[in-house]
C-alpha cells in the first residue's frame, strides 16, 4: 500500500491540528556532563560543496527530559560542524510538543521547499514517510548492524517501512514500570513476580497509606501519552485487538474490549481501589505522575526512563530506591513488550543530505556511544543488539534490566500491535478515540458494549479514509 499522497483531511488526521516548535539558543553543558568525544575523519568533497553560509547544515533535535543528555547532544552536533568548518542552524523542538505538531511543522516545511537536514527525534517514522517527508537510509543503519549488532524487534518494526528503513535508531528510550522498591520490600512484595495487572493493583493497595500522602497507583487513564499507555497494555492484556496483523481491519468490537474496559471502570471508580489512587488523577496529564513520583507521592508508575534519569540527575533520593518493572499484562495475554527508540531522521528537500548523512553515522563510534549511555544513565539504552554487553550497560542494574522487554521479539507497539504502525492506526491514536471510549463508560455517559460499537464506527471510518477496508 502506497501512502505518499494525503489529501488535506488525511494530512490533518496523520499529523494532528496543534502546532508547535520552539526554536532555541544552543547551551553550554552543565558541570558535570560527560563530554561528546571530538569528531574525526575529513569531510566528503560533496558534503563541503553543499554546505555554505547561505545553505547552512540545519539540524533539529528533540528537547528531551534529562538536561545532561540534551548538553551532550548539542555539544557533539556544534563540535562536529565546528571541526567541519560547516555553518550551522541547530534548533530544539520542545520535548511536550505532541508528535502530530511536530510531523505537521516538517510537513509544511517540506512542502514549502525549505526543510531541515535533518531530525533527531522519536516521532512515528511510518506517518513521516506517509507525508512524503524522508529519505531512505537503510545504508546507514545497515552498517550499524554489522557493527555493532541486529537492531531490537519493535524498534526495527517502527523504522523498517515497505521497502527500507526510514529512520536510523539511534538509542532506545527506556520505558516501563518504576517502583520504589523500599515500600514493597517492607510489605514482603516481591514485585518481579508480579505480572498480571491484577496483583499489581492488590500490591499497590498493599503500600498505600493515604494519612501519610503515599499513594500506590500512579497510572492514569486521561487521555495523554501515558493515559494511553494504561488503556492499551489493558486492552491488549485483555485480548482486545484494535486491528489485525496486518494492520488493515479494525478488530475491537469484542467481548474482550469489554471486559477490559469493565477492569479499567472497576479500578478507578470501586470504593476498594480508592485508598491507591493519588487525588486528580483522572485528570492527570503528561508530567503529573512524574512530578507525583519525584515527590515522593506515589509508590508505581509507568513511564519513560526520563522520571528515574531525572532523579539521579538532581541527586533525590527516591532514585537509589527506585527499580524498573517490566509492565504487566493480563488473563489473556500476560507478556508483550517492547521499546521505542530516539532516531535520527534525513529529511526529504534538505540541502545538505551528505553532510547531515556525515554528522548521523558521527555519533556511532564506540565512545560517542558510550557517553549517550553515560549522559543519560538508565534512560537511554542500546538499540543494537551487541551493546547491551557493554559495561555502561550491563553494570547499570536499571539498564540492563529493560534488556528483556527492549529485545522481546512481540515487539509491542501499542494500538496497532500485533500489526504494523500505520497512518490510520497513528490517526486513531491522535484522535484519542480509545481514550473517548473509556471516558463514555467512566463518566456514565455509555455501557461499555455503547462505548465499544461507537468506537469501532469511528475506526472504520479512518481506515477507510487511508484506503484500508476497515472491515470484512
Amino acid at each position: 500500500m502506497t501512502h505518499s499522497k494525503f489529501s488535506r483531511r488525511q494530512f490533518l488526521q496523520v499529523t494532528g491540528s496543534a502546532l508547535g516548535v520552539s526554536l532555541l539558543a544552543a547551551c553550554a553543558p552543565p558541570p558535570g556532563s560527560a563530554p561528546a568525544p571530538a569528531a574525526s575523519g575529513g569531510a566528503a568533497p560533496s558534503a563541503m560543496a553543499s554546505v555554505s553560509e547561505d545553505n547552512p547544515l540545519w539540524i533539529i533535535v528533540n528537547q528531551d527530559f534529562h538536561p545532561d543528555y540534551n548538553a551532550f547532544i548539542r555539544k557533539h552536533i556544534e563540535d562536529f560542524a565546528k571541526e567541519k568548518n560547516w555553518p550551522m542552524e541547530l534548533a530544539d523542538m520542545a520535548g511536550f510538543v505532541a508528535g502530530g505538531a511536530a510531523i505537521q511543522k516538517i510537513a509544511a516545511a517540506v512542502s514549502a521547499g525549505d526543510p531541515p537536514d535533518a531530525l533527531m527525534h522519536n516521532i512515528s517514522t511510518v506517518q513521516m514517510k506517509a507525508l512524503g517527508t524522508l529519505e531512505n537510509v537503510s545504508d546507514i543503519v545497515e552498517g550499524n548492524v554489522a557493527q555493532y549488532g541486529d537492531v531490537a524487534p519493535l524498534m526495527r518494526k517502527q523504522t523498517y517501512v515497505e521497502d527500507g528503513f526510514y529512520a536510523v535508531p539511534f538509542h532506545g528510550r527506556a520505558g516501563g514500570g518504576y517502583a520504589r522498591n523500599d515500600l514493597f520490600e517492607a510489605k514482603g512484595i516481591d514485585l518481579n513476580k508480579i505480572r498480571l495487572y491484577d496483583d499489581l493493583r492488590e500490591a499497590c493497595l498493599a503500600v498505600s497509606d493515604p494519612s501519610k500522602e503515599m499513594f500506590g497507583w500512579g497510572n492514569t487513564i486521561n487521555r495523554s501519552g501515558d493515559g494511553n499507555t494504561m488503556i492499551y497494555r489493558v486492552l491488549a492484556g485483555w485480548g482486545s485487538k484494535w486491528t489485525d496483523e496486518t494492520g488493515q481491519y479494525v478488530t475491537m468490537d469484542t467481548q474482550e474490549t469489554i471486559d477490559a474496559i469493565n477492569w479499567i471502570k472497576e479500578t478507578y471508580s470501586d470504593p476498594k481501589w480508592q485508598p491507591m489512587l493519588p487525588p486528580g488523577i483522572l485528570s492527570w496529564t503528561d508530567p503529573s505522575n512524574n512530578e507525583a513520583y519525584l515527590a515522593g507521592k506515589v509508590a508505581y508508575t509507568q513511564n519513560a526512563g526520563t522520571v528515574l534519569a531525572k532523579a539521579y540527575f538532581d541527586k533525590n533520593p527516591v532514585a537509589e530506591k527506585t527499580i524498573f518493572h517490566l509492565m504487566c499484562g493480563g488473563p489473556k495475554v500476560p507478556e508483550f513488550n517492547g521499546q521505542g527508540s530516539q532516531n535520527f531522521m534525513l529529511i526529504k528537500g534538505g540541502k545538505n543530505p551528505d553532510a547531515a548523512r556525515e554528522l548521523i553515522k558521527s555519533f556511532f563510534v564506540e565512545e560517542t556511544m558510550n557517553a549517550a549511555f553515560t549522559n543519560a544513565r538508565a534512560y537511554a539504552i542500546p538499540s543494537y543488539e551487541k551493546m547491551w554487553d557493554w559495561p555502561i550497560i550491563k553494570d547499570t542494574p536499571q539498564s540492563i534490566a529493560v534488556k528483556p522487554s527492549a529485545l522481546d521479539p512481540s515487539a509491542y507497539n501499542g494500538l496497532g500491535w500485533p500489526g504494523p504502525d500505520t497512518p490510520q492506526i497513528a490517526s486513531i491514536d491522535i484522535e484519542g478515540i480509545p481514550a473517548d471510549m473509556v471516558a463514555a463508560v467512566m463518566t456514565n455517559q455509555s455501557t461499555p458494549e455503547e462505548a465499544v460499537k461507537a468506537a469501532y464506527k469511528r475506526s472504520v471510518e479512518i481506515f477507510k479514509q487511508f484506503g484500508a477496508p476497515g472491515e470484512k
